[in-house]
């Protein structure tokens, strides 16, 4: 008979741990003695704005949780969203061995340091997949369309029918839309968008140019997307050699009738010179759900401007996206467990270490 586990999960505004317990005790039930529920930060503006921070600074910057520090001693199996798991976290919880977050996002998990100390971490991913896809594209057309800036001006009284792009609002059909990054998200943004009749620039040079060609896209090099492509939207992970992916040098490369969109990170663009070029016209226009500061300040340069729409980290809000990533997780941790083949183990090296292997046998025996 399998040793019962005691784990924690903490969840936050976004997703309850609550809802974590619930997936737990349907996924684990074989596994867990006792589960404790806490949650991390429950205002939804504060939420927002801590979980920023970390994306930005990592998970070290955050205190160790309450319900960490009260409960953590003796628990093996640690999960929730956007709570930061960090080296004062690892010291809290001695036997800690696996650690799952239900999106696909590290920002806020120590990886380097639970691999040192032994602690198998799952994320996931796609969770969102679908949300971010569909919403890229209704931030494409809301953009260009000005379907937003039509919408203010009735709210306030008014009719517009003129905008900074009449001489050219455009029609998907014969465009060319240039993705940068061809995971998951990327993908299927390429699939909703193959309906419109548009050709399909990708440029992404961890994806093998067979794979691109396979989802009826063209691979190119970031220079030419850049040149060519009237749609520009960004799909791709925020890391140390993504960081200003767009700056004043892609962005000088555009048509002045492009427009550029993104739904992925703030950090994969310069935003001074997307704001230069906004400003100057020298592109038509932006569609933004992330920014360098969120919320946007009051006196935030973006507020000013009339070709530029504007969401508030929205994409990936969606019923369905927030309802089923705790079990995706708790699933595939279930299946490691169970001896079956899991989906999102980030730090395999971790299975081959010979504590790991008798931690492990002693869950499975």
């Amino acid at each position: 008979m399998s040793r019962k586990l005691k784990i924690l999960v903490i969840g936050d505004a976004m997703i309850l741990g609550s809802e974590f317990k619930q997936a737990a005790e349907k996924y684990l039930s074989n596994f867990i003695g006792e589960v404790k529920v806490g949650d991390w930060e429950t205002d939804w503006q504060k939420l927002q704005n801590r979980r920023l921070e970390v994306e930005k600074k990592g998970p070290e910057i955050e205190e160790v949780d309450a319900l960490i520090q009260s409960e953590g001693k003796d628990a093996e199996l640690l999960a929730g969203l956007f709570v930061p798991i960090s080296s004062k976290v690892f010291d809290a919880m001695p036997k800690l061995r696996i650690v799952g977050v239900s999106r696909a996002g590290l920002e806020n998990v120590n990886v380097k340091e639970a691999t040192k100390r032994g602690i198998l971490v799952f994320n996931i991913e796609g969770r969102n997949a679908e949300a971010v896809s569909d919403f890229t594209v209704g931030l494409m057309l809301a953009e260009c369309r000005n379907i937003a800036r039509a919408h203010y001006s009735i709210k306030n009284g008014g009719w517009r029918k003129e905008f900074s792009n009449s001489d050219w609002v455009p029609e998907l059909k014969g465009k060319k839309v240039g993705l940068v990054g061809f995971g998951y998200i990327g993908r299927l943004v390429a699939q909703k968008l193959s309906g419109f009749g548009v050709t399909r620039l990708v440029y992404d040079p961890f994806v093998d140019e067979e794979t691109i060609r396979g989802a009826g896209c063209i691979p190119v090099d970031k220079e030419t997307l850049f040149k060519e492509s009237d749609f520009i939207s960004l799909h791709a992970r925020l890391s140390e050699s993504t960081k200003n992916l767009v700056g004043e040098k892609e962005i000088s490369l555009m048509k002045p009738t492009a427009y550029l969109i993104n739904t992925a990170r703030a950090g994969l663009v310069d935003e001074n010179a997307l704001l230069a070029a906004l400003r100057e016209k020298r592109i038509a226009g932006a569609g933004l759900d992330v920014f360098n500061f969120e919320p946007l300040k009051p006196d935030s340069e973006f507020l000013k401007l009339d070709n530029v729409t504007l969401t508030t980290h929205i994409a990936g809000t969606t019923k369905e996206a927030l309802t089923r990533s705790p079990e995706i997780l708790m699933e595939d941790i279930s299946k490691f467990l169970s001896g079956q083949k899991p989906r999102f183990i980030i730090n395999r090296e971790v299975l081959e270490m010979p504590e790991f292997k008798n931690w492990l046998a002693g869950v499975q025996q």
